[in-house]
Protein backbone atom coordinates (compact mmCIF):
# COMPACT_ATOMS: atom_id res chain seq x y z
CA UNK A 1 0.00 0.00 0.00
CA UNK A 2 1.65 3.33 -0.89
CA UNK A 3 0.70 6.32 1.84
CA UNK A 4 1.51 9.95 1.70
CA UNK A 5 4.26 9.02 4.11
CA UNK A 6 6.23 7.61 1.59
CA UNK A 7 6.32 9.44 -1.56
CA UNK A 8 7.17 7.12 -4.95
CA UNK A 9 8.10 7.56 -8.56
CA UNK A 10 4.65 7.48 -9.80
CA UNK A 11 3.35 10.03 -7.54
CA UNK A 12 1.32 13.14 -9.17
CA UNK A 13 3.05 15.70 -6.43
CA UNK A 14 0.16 16.40 -4.26
CA UNK A 15 1.19 13.89 -1.69
CA UNK A 16 4.39 16.18 -0.52
CA UNK A 17 2.22 18.91 -0.36
CA UNK A 18 -0.43 17.13 2.61
CA UNK A 19 -0.02 18.02 6.50
CA UNK A 20 -0.24 14.38 7.01
CA UNK A 21 3.94 14.22 6.44
CA UNK A 22 4.10 17.05 9.16
CA UNK A 23 2.62 14.14 11.91
CA UNK A 24 3.32 10.86 13.27
CA UNK A 25 1.67 8.58 10.43
CA UNK A 26 0.00 6.11 13.59
CA UNK A 27 -2.32 9.09 13.55
CA UNK A 28 -4.16 8.21 10.23
CA UNK A 29 -4.72 4.79 11.31
CA UNK A 30 -6.32 4.55 14.31
CA UNK A 31 -6.61 1.72 16.23
CA UNK A 32 -10.52 0.25 16.32
CA UNK A 33 -11.69 2.17 19.01
CA UNK A 34 -9.84 5.05 19.11
CA UNK A 35 -11.55 8.53 17.72
CA UNK A 36 -9.62 9.46 14.56
CA UNK A 37 -10.81 13.75 15.25
CA UNK A 38 -6.90 14.64 15.77
CA UNK A 39 -6.42 13.76 12.05
CA UNK A 40 -9.51 15.22 10.65
CA UNK A 41 -8.67 18.22 12.02
CA UNK A 42 -5.42 18.50 10.53
CA UNK A 43 -7.35 17.51 7.25
CA UNK A 44 -9.45 20.19 7.50
CA UNK A 45 -6.48 22.68 6.97
CA UNK A 46 -4.59 20.44 4.54
CA UNK A 47 -4.07 22.48 0.98
CA UNK A 48 -4.59 18.96 -0.74
CA UNK A 49 -7.86 16.72 1.22
CA UNK A 50 -10.02 16.82 -2.07
CA UNK A 51 -6.94 15.27 -4.07
CA UNK A 52 -6.25 13.26 -0.96
CA UNK A 53 -9.80 12.29 -1.16
CA UNK A 54 -9.85 10.94 -4.61
CA UNK A 55 -7.18 9.31 -4.43
CA UNK A 56 -8.29 7.18 -1.73
CA UNK A 57 -11.69 6.73 -3.41
CA UNK A 58 -9.96 5.96 -6.76
CA UNK A 59 -7.62 2.90 -5.40
CA UNK A 60 -10.36 1.84 -3.07
CA UNK A 61 -8.23 2.69 -0.07
CA UNK A 62 -9.64 0.63 3.22
CA UNK A 63 -7.59 1.69 5.93
CA UNK A 64 -6.64 5.45 7.18
CA UNK A 65 -8.18 8.55 7.93
CA UNK A 66 -7.90 9.83 3.79
CA UNK A 67 -8.87 13.54 2.34
CA UNK A 68 -10.85 13.58 6.10
CA UNK A 69 -12.34 10.58 6.16
CA UNK A 70 -11.96 7.61 8.13
CA UNK A 71 -12.81 4.04 5.75
CA UNK A 72 -16.62 3.84 6.85
CA UNK A 73 -17.26 7.32 5.64
CA UNK A 74 -15.38 6.73 2.40
CA UNK A 75 -17.45 3.25 1.68
CA UNK A 76 -20.78 5.49 2.73
CA UNK A 77 -20.08 7.76 0.08
CA UNK A 78 -18.98 6.07 -2.41
CA UNK A 79 -22.48 3.23 -1.57
CA UNK A 80 -24.88 6.76 -2.07
CA UNK A 81 -23.05 7.58 -4.99
CA UNK A 82 -23.68 4.14 -7.09
CA UNK A 83 -26.94 4.50 -5.21
CA UNK A 84 -27.77 7.63 -7.09
CA UNK A 85 -26.50 6.79 -10.48
CA UNK A 86 -28.65 3.84 -10.59
CA UNK A 87 -31.37 6.20 -10.17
Amino acid sequence: MTTPFEPTDTESGWETDGLCRQVDPDLWFPDIGERDTAAKRICAHCPVTEKCLDWALATDERFGVWGGLSPAERRRLTHHDTQCRAS
